[in-house]
Parts: structure tokens; C-alpha cells; sequence
């Protein structure tokens, strides 16, 4: 969906930002927040936002 656009740094970190709710409630084991896992959720969406950014 997003693989389109050329999206800044700034631009991910406002959309992680955003959905920051949502990777907390995703990143719960146990009925703790795992820092680990939350880490590798904004890691993955990093990726995903800036693969088809040009150098």
C-alpha cells in the first residue's frame, strides 16, 4: 500500500507514532509489553515504508 511513496524518515517515524497504540497492544505476551518485539514491529514497518525509497 505504501510501497508507492517516497516517504522521509520523519514521515515513518509520524506514522509509527501514530499507530503507536496499536503496536503496544500487538507487542503484549503474557500481559506485559515486550520491548523486544515492539522494537522488531517498528523495525518491519521501517523497512516496509522505506524499501522503494531512492538513495
Amino acid at each position: 500500500m505504501f510501497n508507492d511513496f517516497n516517504l522521509s524518515d520523519k514521515e515513518i517515524l509520524k506514522i509509527m507514532n501514530d499507530y503507536k497504540n496499536l503496536i503496544d497492544k500487538n507487542s503484549i505476551i503474557n500481559g506485559k509489553v515486550d520491548e523486544d518485539l515492539q522494537q522488531e514491529i517498528k523495525l518491519l514497518i521501517f523497512k516496509i515504508l522505506s524499501k522503494n525509497r531512492k538513495n
